[in-house]
């Protein structure tokens, strides 16, 4: 029945289809040259003069240059325009022109290639996308037929074969699953085909499904380390993954998600050469970089972005434990601005950090470092749109009277000037020993409390930069070795706080993948070796020894069957994972006369 009716599908194509293609086309088109060109931001500024010069003369050069813009800009709109119209006009003739002989042999080749392009698709692609599925009737969004869906045809498929390999198994160990119920299955991979933003509905959607309503599966997960929520974690993963590196052309309906704005697009911003000379522009930073999003938390980045957007008391202080993320949240911040996600009073600033560092060389006096502060924020006036990093502001001499380089004291009359505008970082420790005695600095910043990210916001996290490192280096990550960084670095790493303690995990381990692989094992090993404990799953042997610990443990030792035991309960109930993280394993007081085998338990249960 599909195919009887291509005769109909062909002519919608040609002459309905293809016009929401063409039109989706030239607004994106047109779209992309604004972004570019920015005519309708030089119509509204046509009077504004460039680099604040407010001269005669710079005005007039200034009307010259915006007006020669707009008039560039129009030009591009209008031949865009005109060559899409005529390209509109000859494919629309294009089939009338060919029965009336008008065209030759490239009319008939570019009719038939068009056809033969419209066979194609119809052939290879279900009727429908999951997106345009309205009345239940998922099947017309499926890759796979229903009569065809069984578990053998699916474990062969090349994308099931590499959702088990990023799960560390492999297909023959899912042989035992079967489809007992196919619409229950169907609809469930429809579910899961509309949650990843998937077009269609894959093999790969409905092997998942299959695993989840198999009743039972959670047993035979358990002996391959595995849950059912990992084949679901698994699947999203990948699809990241295609999302993120599928190319998006001028014809596509979501090209238009894709900012192309940036810094200083109204020409309104001057040199700032003694700034720049003292910081990092980490605005210009994103234009290089792809720095990532920053996931999670929304809360706090509205706050933040709210915050600064106020006309008073718009100078924020992030503070967060070490690792938390305040570097990513500021590169974030920067990113929004690049891309014009920032809201319109953020829309044009720079958001510029201070390095201390080049702030101090070469100075040989408070003197002299007073003229270069006065230097910095002259320009940053005049400038009128840069935001101030402070990174770490506790390290600028704050409460530190005497000492000879107090770069807080030379800057807090410009802190205190409503004028500038700055975000700074600290940690915890550091804001109440140092910071919140400062009156007029706890007066002056708004505090925004940056907790550590949850694990779940880290797994999203470390899976944009699995797919980065998988881009970049050709070294994959298993999912279950992205699940064992979070849950290793949270548990043994405590001297930075999640995210970052997991991303430093993942990151070394890119340099020992295996086979261009990055397993749960090498993630087991970098941690043992970053924390001098072994954090290995306990195999078949280990596991015996743990349930039988008290015999092991009177091979040594006599006696003491309540101290033993309680020693032993104690390990079992953390290998079994029910105990607090946060708290000790155990806690025990042993209390006897000399020579009863106090510390020759401690040294047996070492040993052992």
């Amino acid at each position: 029945m599909k195919y009887l009716t291509l005769p109909v599908h062909l002519l919608k194509f040609w002459y309905i289809e293809s016009i929401f293609f063409f039109g989706r086309t030239w607004k994106n088109l047109i779209l992309y040259l604004e972004e570019d060109l920015a005519v309708l931001l030089m119509v509204r500024l046509i009077f504004v003069p460039l680099f604040h010069d407010s001269s005669i003369v710079g005005r007039i050069l200034s009307l010259f240059f915006r007006v020669s813009r707009v008039l560039i800009g129009l030009f591009a709109f209008a031949m865009s325009t005109i060559l899409l119209a005529a390209l509109v006009f000859a494919w629309l003739l294009l089939p009338i022109g060919v029965i009336k002989e008008v065209g030759g042999i490239w009319g008939w080749s570019i009719l038939f290639g068009g056809a033969g392009l419209f066979v194609i698709h119809v052939i290879t692609h279900p009727h429908k996308t999951v997106r345009q599925i309205k009345d239940g009737d998922f099947w017309a969004a499926s890759r796979v037929k229903k009569d065809k869906i069984n578990i053998q045809s699916l474990l062969k498929d090349a994308e099931v074969v590499t959702l088990l390999g990023y799960l560390e198994v492999q297909p023959d160990q899912f042989a035992w699953i079967e489809i007992l119920e196919i619409d229950r299955v169907g609809n469930l991979a429809f579910d899961l085909a509309k949650q990843n933003g998937s077009l269609y509905i894959e093999p790969i959607h409905f092997f998942v499904a299959a695993i989840l309503i198999f009743p039972d599966t959670g047993n035979s997960l358990l002996k391959l380390n595995l849950e059912l929520k990992d084949f679901e974690g698994a699947l999203a993963f990948i699809e990241k993954k295609k999302n993120k590196w599928r190319l998006v052309t001028l014809w596509d309906s979501d090209f238009a998600i894709h900012h192309l704005k940036g810094v200083n697009r109204g020409w309104l911003g001057v040199p700032t050469p003694v700034l720049d000379s003292v910081s990092e522009d980490i605005t210009k930073q994103a234009g290089i970089h792809s720095f990532p999003d920053f996931l999670g938390r929304k809360s706090i980045v509205l706050e933040v972005i709210n915050l600064l957007s106020q006309e008073e008391k718009r100078d924020v202080i992030l503070v967060g434990s070490p690792g938390s993320g305040k570097s990513a949240f500021l590169n974030f911040l920067a990113k929004q601005i690049l891309s014009g996600d920032a809201p319109p009073s953020l829309s044009t600033k720079r958001l510029v950090k201070i390095d201390t560092t080049k702030f101090l060389s070469g100075m040989r006096s408070q003197g002299e470092l007073a003229d270069r502060v006065k230097s910095v924020f002259d320009e940053v006036a005049f400038a009128g749109n840069i935001i101030l990093c402070l990174e770490e502001i506790h390290n600028l001499g704050i409460g530190e009277a005497g000492s000879e380089m107090n770069i807080f004291s030379l800057m807090l009359p410009y802190i205190e000037n409503s004028t500038f505008q700055f975000i700074a970082t600290t940690e915890q420790e550091n804001y109440t020993k140092i910071l919140e005695k400062n009156g007029s600095f706890a007066r002056l910043f708004t505090k925004v409390e940056l907790p550590p990210a949850t694990p779940e916001e880290t797994l999203q996290i470390l899976e944009d930069k699995a797919i980065e490192a998988e881009r970049k280096h050709k070294v994959r990550v298993s999912f279950p070795a992205l699940k064992k960084a979070v849950g290793l670095s949270g548990k043994f790493m405590h001297d930075r706080a999640l995210p970052d303690s997991a991303i430093a995990v993942l990151n070394e381990a890119e340099t020992e993948g295996l086979g261009g692989w990055i397993t749960s094992g090498v993630i087991e090993d970098v941690v043992t070796k970053r924390v001098n404990v072994p954090v290995m799953e306990l195999g078949k042997v280990g596991k015996e020894k743990l349930l039988n610990l008290e015999n092991e443990i009177h091979q040594q030792l006599i006696d003491q069957e309540e101290a033993v035991k309680a020693v032993s309960d104690s390990l079992r109930r953390s290998a079994a994972g029910i105990r607090e993280d946060s708290r000790p394993i155990g806690t025990f007081l042993f209390v006897g006369p000399t020579g009863v085998g106090k510390t020759e338990l401690a040294k047996t249960l070492a040993e052992v």
